[in-house]
């Protein structure tokens, strides 16, 4: 029941976001055809990708924060955001521009850098392990970045666009890719979901029940790359989404809080949008900026709560 009443509120916001930008549409006028490009063109698919990105990385975060029962982890932690950084500056120096292929430098550069995490850890059993290899990927990661950025001013450019998580200029074929991505993500995780919760008891009681700790994670891991990595591709970088919303759904199983925070993800991103169109008008300003200012009271609210 909750998760229809979710639904229903983030398909009215998704109507609403139709009608916001820089000239507003009133609701009734949104099938008129003069103004088909800006709903349909422009306005449907940013609107799908930020329920798309929202959604895959609550799921990230869900998974990662169940994987290393650590409430405070975040989906980066396997060096997914670092690595797709990263590789977009290689790419910038290369000359790449065009917004496709920077997505697409990114997603391999996500996939790059969680292999490099696993490879080093050796083990993918031991959430601890994997934090701390993970903590010093992204810290490498951010300075050869960094480097990369201080040796040409277009690089230092294109890495200060990019590195800000945003769906402008988001067309249909940005869809296409967070939806397969989470479709994917979603599919693994629901399979795996059981085997998780048994796993919360600790490695060596689910072993004992017969669950593969090794196939287990190694799922797992797949599924956080996937959803993160594909959303980082998407749109860039975007915090405190993957850390926030499964706080925002208590509750100890899995499978049952899977679509509640899926839902909760796209609500927050779609919803950050929206404020961004809006903020300054006739401008706007980038959903990972509002959601980065809302974030830490927001969090601190649900700490204390």
């Amino acid at each position: 029941m909750k998760s229809s009443a979710s639904f229903l509120g983030l398909l009215a916001l998704f109507v609403v976001s139709l009608a916001v930008g820089s000239r507003h549409i009133p609701l009734p006028e949104l099938l008129d055809p003069s103004v088909h490009h800006i709903v349909f063109g422009m306005r449907v698919p940013r609107g799908l990708v930020a329920m798309f990105v929202g959604a895959s990385l609550a799921l990230a975060g869900l998974l990662t924060q169940t994987w290393t029962r650590n409430p405070l982890a975040d989906p980066g932690i396997v060096g997914i955001t670092a690595g797709a950084r990263f590789l977009v500056a290689v790419g910038s120096l290369l000359g790449v521009t065009a917004l496709w292929l920077q997505g697409a430098f990114a997603l391999v550069g996500a996939l790059l850098a969680t292999l490099l995490v696993l490879a080093v850890a050796r083990t993918v059993s031991d959430p601890l392990t994997l934090i701390l290899v993970g903590v010093g990927v992204n810290a490498t990661l951010m300075a050869l970045t960094m480097l990369l950025a201080l040796q040409s001013q277009d690089v230092f450019n294109d890495m200060r666009s990019w590195s800000v998580g945003s769906t402008i200029g988001r067309g249909y074929g940005h869809v296409w890719v967070a939806l397969i991505g989470l479709l994917i993500a979603a599919v693994i995780a629901f399979v795996v979901s059981r085997d998780l919760d048994i796993l919360g008891m600790g490695a060596d009681s689910a072993a004992a029940l017969g669950i593969s700790v090794p196939r287990t994670l190694s799922l797992v891991v797949s599924a956080l790359v996937i959803a993160a990595g594909t959303a980082t591709a998407v749109v860039g970088p975007v915090a405190f989404l993957g850390l926030a919303a499964p706080h925002m759904v208590p509750g100890a199983s899995v499978r049952r809080r899977l679509v509640p925070v899926m839902l909760v993800g796209a609500t927050l991103a779609l919803l950050a949008d929206i404020i961004g169109r809006l903020l300054m008008h006739p401008g706007e300003v980038e959903f990972s900026v509002v959601l980065a200012v809302i974030g830490a009271p927001l969090m601190i609210w649900l700490i204390r709560r």
